[in-house]
């Protein structure tokens, strides 16, 4: 036994230094440039606005360093907001402007109004950035809203889809795991604002795990005995005998058919949910309930 772990202690070495290798180059990202924030009017350098209560001082303070380092990755401002209260009568006052609202929109013009009263806005006020209201609240339709607000560049790069896609997958777990579904808003948004997508480590450890196997593979095959017999061994006078044969080409016939090609095929646009808030802001979003 000993002597079998001793045979394969290089192999368990390399796959260390492999696993080593890949997360040093997901840390270090030579040459990338981030965004140097120039909005100097917005009201508040806070990002995370807890008023319902969900998440420990410990959790609200990662969640500040993560955000932190997210905007000067997309040179966006990233907001939180919890709530756990109706917003059926906010919204109502705002009725004179939008027009009737169903409770589904009470979160969209609440996050909206907050967006722009407070100025975010990486570039200036009302500029880019992004907002996720989460309200605990159980409207009087028996259901609980979210809504993700987002303005300039990010309501340019968000498609409705990929807000929906965002929440869905951001608040599947809300309920039990605030922090976790919190975070996940955090860097989903930073990986589809900008196309980038952070490898885990332990998925970097199986790819190292995966390279090791295929070298050990290739290293134990070379050292299989060699074959002693070929083709020829037990063939008299060691030479084949090998007939003559040929094909001799007649004609050939080409066949053409013209393949319909869609030119108009394109992704999905920016921009979802495009509409103008209370205070003349364009703003996108989407919602999302439970």
């Amino acid at each position: 036994m000993k002597g079998y772990l001793k045979y394969f202690r290089v192999y368990f070495i390399i796959i260390l230094v492999l696993a080593v290798v890949f997360i040093l180059l997901s840390l270090v990202k030579p040459g990338e440039k981030q965004a140097v924030r120039s909005n100097t009017e917005c009201t508040t350098t806070e990002r995370v606005f807890d008023y319902a209560d969900k998440l420990t001082e410990k959790e609200e303070n990662n969640l500040r360093e993560l955000i932190a380092r997210r905007e000067k990755e997309t040179g966006c401002d990233i907001v939180l907001v919890t709530l756990d209260e109706s917003l059926e009568e906010y919204a109502k006052g705002y009725e004179d402007r939008l027009g009737s609202l169903q409770p589904y929109q009470y979160t969209m013009v609440y996050a909206d109004n907050f967006y722009d009263e407070h100025m975010f806005g990486y570039n200036k006020p009302q500029g880019d950035g992004v907002l996720l209201l989460d309200n605990w609240y159980r409207e009087s339709d028996g259901s609980v809203y979210s809504w993700l607000s987002t303005c300039g560049k990010a309501q340019d790069r968000f498609s409705s889809s990929m807000i929906d896609d965002l929440l869905n997958e951001a608040l599947e777990d809300v309920e039990s795991n605030p922090y976790k579904a919190y975070t996940k808003y955090v860097n989903l948004f930073y990986s589809d604002m900008t196309g980038k997508k952070e490898i885990p480590a332990v998925l970097m450890i199986a790819i190292a795990a995966a390279a090791t196997a295929v070298y050990i593979g290739v290293n134990l095959g070379r050292n299989k005995g060699r074959k002693t017999t070929g083709v020829t061994t037990y063939v008299a006078g060691g030479h084949p005998q090998i007939r003559s044969q040929s094909d001799i080409f007649i004609n050939k016939t080409v066949t053409r058919r013209h393949i319909q090609r869609d030119d108009n095929s394109s992704g999905g646009s920016g921009g979802g949910g495009g509409h103008v808030s209370s205070g003349g802001v364009s703003h996108g979003g989407g919602g999302h309930s439970r």
